[in-house]
């Protein structure tokens, strides 16, 4: 990380999650991994706001105006702090079912899921969602001021729905995300927007899961496409790296939803509680900004967080390499909503092949070979050499799967930091219907990864398979 939390950073956390970091791993040293004195943290933030505004290199920090309704209907819930506005032609209906999923959202991600609730308007105490006739999203949440009195960067927002929105789960679960949005704005604003779309989407799915319809689509829209970052915003445009206004492509949005995968698997393998390790990341990506910057201080973000946590935490040894790489064969799995795309499926390579990539895979993307067994001698070996271009890193394994596709064990192949190449042979075949050779971009070697960088340099590979 560029630059450590302070000890302000830390009574921020304290004072949200008590509980968020240790429901997730049970211990507090990632925490104190990344605290620094106060003294020397004074004066780095002092030198950052004597600084240009254009030092600062995290999102935009687009502030926006609330909509403007003609005969504007106001109604505020008698349970939470909370207002929805309305055109004068909107249906009462219409409003009150926003109003009750509103409420219930609220209540659930302030008191099951013990989440800070959204900053307030300073005006009137409460929060505003505005119902829209034809928006060009369903629900889209922006911010609409930062508290300059805070220590740490904290903003205030609210929320634009669009008022043909249907009651119901889908209601739910769209009221759910763009809430939880907002207290992200409280909590950490800086996060880029693929992140906080993939996150907030998770959360969604899980106080709402019965909106089958367009989680199905999203997913199938990030499946389609496992060679991007899976924080890309803007996946629908090649070449497009860390978005820093909101992408307002169909495809991008989706690709973006459907990255709550991602989360989710990192969630559901690792977590003590539902949602605990990314309430842990909003918790410990607390960010300072100067006042009169253009963009939020980047550092830290979720991927800081991933990396000192999960040190040595799937082995001895272990990094957010590994982690990356576990996530993508998790994502391959039988068992996902959507399957994975595949860069080729091929027979038992009788004579040597020579496979590239579909498309060069950018940071933290991945491509998937399968290789069926079906054809090959009693007792063959598969020869595997893989070479890659190099300021990239890619991880690589080979996973074993039976008849019904699924996962048998897998066998990492091995290649030191700074190597462009790994090979191997596989000898134990015993069960084996067909192999699913998983390829990871975990990055240029000489710098971290970073979801606001403004350029991902993608790179391809190659694979030379032989039967021996």
């Amino acid at each position: 990380m560029s630059k450590q939390l302070t000890i302000e950073r830390v009574k921020v956390w304290l004072s949200f999650a008590p509980a968020a970091f240790v429901a997730a791993f049970g211990t507090f040293v990632p925490l104190m991994t990344f605290a620094a004195e106060g003294d020397e943290a004074r004066e780095a933030a002092d030198s950052a706001s004597a600084s240009s505004r254009e030092s600062v290199s995290g999102a935009y920090v687009g502030y926006a105006t609330t909509p403007t309704l003609a005969h504007e209907t106001r109604v505020c819930s008698f349970r939470v702090p909370l207002c929805i506005h309305a055109a004068g032609t909107s249906r009462q209906r219409t409003i009150l079912n926003v109003l009750g999923a509103s409420e219930r959202a609220w209540e659930a991600l302030t008191g099951a899921l013990r989440l800070p609730a959204p900053d307030v308007d300073v005006d009137d105490l409460r929060y505003h969602l505005y119902l829209v006739e034809g928006a060009s999203e369903r629900g889209v949440t922006r911010v609409a001021a930062r508290d300059v009195r805070s220590r740490v960067d904290r903003a205030h927002a609210f929320t634009v729905l669009d008022a043909a929105i249907h009651e119901g789960c889908e209601l739910d679960a769209l009221v759910s995300r763009e809430l939880a949005r907002a207290v992200l704005f409280r909590v950490s604003p800086a996060t880029t927007e693929g992140i906080a779309r993939a996150q907030t989407t998770y959360l969604a799915a899980l106080l709402a899961p019965c909106a089958v319809g367009p989680a199905t689509d999203s997913a199938r829209a990030f499946q389609t496409q496992p060679n991007r970052a899976v924080c890309d915003a803007r996946a629908e445009e090649e070449g497009s790296a860390a978005s820093d206004e909101l992408a307002n492509g169909p495809r991008a949005r989706a690709f973006s939803e459907g990255a709550s995968l991602f989360w989710s698997r990192i969630d559901r393998a690792f977590a003590r509680t539902p949602f605990a390790i990314v309430m842990a990341s909003w918790a410990l990506s607390p960010t300072m900004t100067p006042v009169a910057a253009m963009r939020w201080e980047g550092e830290p973000d979720a991927f800081d967080v991933l990396r000192v946590s999960f040190q040595n935490a799937l082995s001895t040894g272990s990094t957010l390499d590994d982690l990356l790489l576990d996530t993508a064969v998790a994502r391959a799995s039988r068992d996902e909503v959507s399957p994975v795309t595949l860069d080729w499926d091929i027979a038992w390579p009788a004579s040597p092949k020579r496979l590239a990539p579909r498309a060069p895979v950018f940071p933290t993307g991945s491509s998937y070979v399968k290789i069926r067994r079906e054809g090959a001698a009693v007792g063959a070996r598969l020869r595997v050499e893989i070479t890659w271009e190099e300021h990239a890193l890619f991880r690589w394994t080979l996973v074993k799967l039976d008849a019904d596709g699924r996962e048998l064990g897998r066998v990492g192949i091995k290649a030191p930091n700074r190597a462009t190449e790994a090979q191997m042979t596989l000898a134990d075949l015993g069960g084996v219907d067909s192999l699913l050779l998983v390829g990871t971009n975990v990055g240029d070697p000489t710098y971290r990864f970073d979801p606001d960088d403004d350029v991902w340099e993608p790179h391809g590979w190659l694979v030379t398979l032989a039967s021996e």
